[in-house]
């Protein structure tokens, strides 16, 4: 696929917002066109997004709305749904219809409302959080994958949310998730203060994935598809 649309639930939260990003950062290491598709920016989640501002270095249609997603899909466009898997939660429901490749990363539990036509699911209810997900996926997905301290910080923030700083729901691989954006620059004190971290508390909502993603950035026939 040449271009990839990403969204999460809609009113976006940050767990939704950093797994977004980390598809961003695998996408560009393959020179791909990744938008995120993001209607409405909540007050805890405005001060994570500017950080990602043309003035940054960052594409000036980097953030897209769901219609402008509507009008600029066509058939090289893949959709990558993260932190959800029920269709009438995400950002845009309609582009679900349109869409010929779709691919899922969730840490909730699978309902019936579920996106049934997606060539790739990697439902896991174990993780703490999509951004859990997204950074085991980017840890192994390229050995020269680099990140800014932003994107490391947007990871790192939807663990730390939906653990309610690593209090519940943390496992092994939650340690070696955040471990790994460490190294790629994740500062704790800096995501605190950027979150205001004390009125987000509990904001949280309630072959490998590694391999998938890199096949279906890089044009390979998906199972399924």
């Amino acid at each position: 696929r040449d271009k990839f649309l990403v969204m999460g639930h809609s009113i976006c939260d940050i767990d939704a917002f950093g797994a977004a990003i980390g598809i961003y950062c695998a996408g560009r290491q393959l020179g791909k066109k990744v938008q995120i598709v993001l209607d409405e920016v909540t007050t805890s989640l405005r001060p994570v997004k500017e950080n990602f501002a043309p003035e940054k270095g960052y594409p000036n249609d980097l953030f897209i709305s769901s219609q402008q997603a509507l009008e600029t899909y066509d058939y090289h466009t893949a959709v990558i749904v993260v932190d959800t898997s029920r269709p009438s939660y995400t950002e845009c429901p309609q582009l679900l219809n349109k869409a010929k490749t779709i691919v899922v990363f969730d840490h909730h539990r699978q309902s019936k409302d579920v996106i049934k036509n997606a060539v790739l699911s990697y439902m896991e209810p174990y993780a703490s959080s999509t951004c859990e997900m997204i950074a085991e996926v980017l840890q192994y997905f390229d050995e020269d994958i680099k990140l800014s301290t932003s994107e490391a910080d947007s990871i790192y923030a939807g663990i730390l949310i939906d653990t309610n700083n690593f209090m519940t729901k943390t496992g092994v691989r939650t340690f070696e998730a955040a471990a790994y954006l460490r190294r790629c620059g994740a500062e704790v004190t800096r995501v605190r203060k950027m979150l205001r971290y004390e009125g987000l508390q509990g904001q949280g909502r309630g072959g490998t994935p590694c391999a998938g993603i890199q096949r279906l950035f890089c044009h390979q026939r998906m199972p399924g598809g």
